[in-house]
């Protein structure tokens, strides 16, 4: 009988590719670097921006409505003083402010949430007096610092 030798040997293998130790480290390295950059940056802000000098004015625009024959001035509470002061007086200085027909202008150098109201006739009496809520719209600058405001309103007398 004849014997048969087994002869099949496995196959031979392709040699692994290895890397070097210190290319293994870089590339977790910078896998690892990536996940913390994706994870935190958005959580990182940026710089305080440098906002220019604050001296900006905000205009605000009223307009009367109803019986509005006998007002003369209308005022703005500007602090613990009504503006434009009536009479005029040289010694307090007064915001800037006009008018046209029933629509006054005030020109302020801050922007809050309420304004006083106040109509005055010829004699400076206080025809009317109000409180109104205004909705200022920022015109310039930029949300973090800030800028002039417009707003404007309407006061039925």
């Amino acid at each position: 009988m004849p014997t048969t030798s087994d002869t099949t040997q496995p196959p031979e293998r392709a040699p692994r590719l290895r890397l070097p130790l210190w290319a293994a480290a870089a590339a977790l390295g910078i896998v690892a670097l990536t996940v913390v950059a994706a994870v935190m940056g958005p959580r990182v802000s940026a710089p305080p921006q440098a906002c220019p000098a604050i001296g900006y004015s905000s205009v605000l625009e009223v307009t009367l409505e109803g019986d509005t024959s006998e007002v003369a001035v209308l005022q703005v509470r500007d602090g613990d003083q009504w503006q434009p002061p009536y009479p005029p007086d040289a010694e307090v200085p007064a915001i800037p402010t006009s008018h046209d027909g029933d629509a006054w202008t005030f020109t302020l150098f801050s922007s809050p949430r309420s304004i006083m109201l106040r109509a005055l006739d010829d004699d400076g009496d206080a025809l009317a007096r109000t409180e109104v809520d205004v909705g200022w719209v920022r015109v310039g600058g930029t949300p973090e610092c800030g800028g002039p405001a417009e707003a404007e309103t309407a006061w039925v007398l």
